[in-house]
């Protein structure tokens, strides 16, 4: 009999449904929780686009910032070695030469980088020469080159060519027009003001 009830007892605890140690030590792995929807997903890149597709940049970021003593000296290098004039060089000179002759270096680069801007904006004509040549935009005068003017004209060649050569950032960026300090077109209350520069304020 006594025999009988350990059996029992044995069989009794093997059915219990607690569960024996060395079983409840073992560790569970945590569940990881699947994203729900597709706004959990991470966003797939794909590593060839963002290469080649580079974000928009200023227009100046590849162009070299100059100071004005670096631009004097370009300027006397362009003067002393002077290239077979294009007519897009002679266009923008003129009108360097009657608008800006009086201005330091950087003014005058100024306006013929207006002229340039003009020409790649797509609101102007698509040439230097058309842009220049637009009734009641700039100085539509002659340019004779006189005794004591070929220094006046020459310096005007050369920021020309500097400016039609793009080599150099703008010194009042992207703009598109500029007006003496003394007069207030009207339309200037359409237009951002970007710099005043020498005797000229430029505009986008």
């Amino acid at each position: 009999m006594i025999c009988v009830s350990f059996l029992a007892v044995g069989a009794s605890l093997a059915a219990s449904p607690t569960a024996p140690a060395e079983t409840a030590a073992t560790p569970v792995p945590a569940r990881v929780p699947t994203p729900a929807g597709p706004a959990a997903a991470e966003p797939v890149r794909d590593p060839i686009v963002a290469t080649t597709v580079p974000a928009p940049a200023p227009p100046s970021s590849t162009q070299e910032l100059i100071t004005p003593e670096a631009l004097q000296q370009l300027v006397a290098l362009r003067a002393a070695h002077p290239r077979p004039m294009r007519p897009a060089v002679e266009c923008i000179a003129r009108t360097v030469y009657h608008e800006a002759a009086n201005q330091a270096l950087r003014g005058q680069l100024a306006v013929a980088q207006v002229i340039v801007n003009r020409a790649k904006s797509g609101s102007f004509p698509k040439s230097v020469c058309a842009v220049v040549s637009q009734p009641g935009q700039f100085s539509q005068a002659p340019v004779t080159v006189a005794r004591g003017t070929a220094r006046p004209w020459d310096v005007a060649v050369a920021i020309s060519t500097i400016a039609q050569e793009g080599r150099v950032a703008q010194v009042a960026p992207g703009a598109l027009f500029f007006h003496a300090d003394y007069v207030r077109p009207y339309w200037t209350q359409t237009h951002q003001r970007i710099a005043q520069i020498g005797d000229h304020i430029f505009y986008r």
